[in-house]
């Protein structure tokens, strides 16, 4: 809980895009973030209790058969953070600006100064 407690900490503070990208790899890394880690356990929950409940693939208590949705849903939202973070990790881009325009030799009067 501490752990989940310092990224949303570390998020708030981030000043860049790229400790935004830090904080979204520890969430939703394939193998060692907490989405996936989380779905592993839910998963391993649904296998436990549907076969504790003798319950055959497909015939689980509607709770229980739910856990399998439920780690789909997990799934789905590790896939959405990662997008999220690669365009996070990406170097911003600046608006392009005009370039100043440069003084010309032997330029020209402006209409103004020549009615002068």
């Amino acid at each position: 809980m501490r752990y989940l407690t310092q990224l949303a900490e570390l998020v708030s503070a981030a000043e860049t895009s790229s400790e935004v990208a830090e904080v979204l790899t520890e969430v939703a890394a394939p193998v060692h973030g907490l989405l996936p880690l989380t779905r592993e356990v839910i998963v391993r929950a649904w296998i436990a209790a549907s076969d504790l409940h003798g319950a055959a693939p497909g015939e689980e208590p509607e709770p229980i058969a739910r856990l399998g949705s439920t780690a789909n849903s997990l799934s789905e939202a590790a896939r959405v953070i990662l997008r999220a973070r690669n365009h996070a990790a990406r170097p911003a881009q600046r608006p392009a600006t005009a370039p100043a325009p440069t003084p010309a030799a032997g330029r020209a009067q402006s209409p103004v100064s020549r009615r002068r």
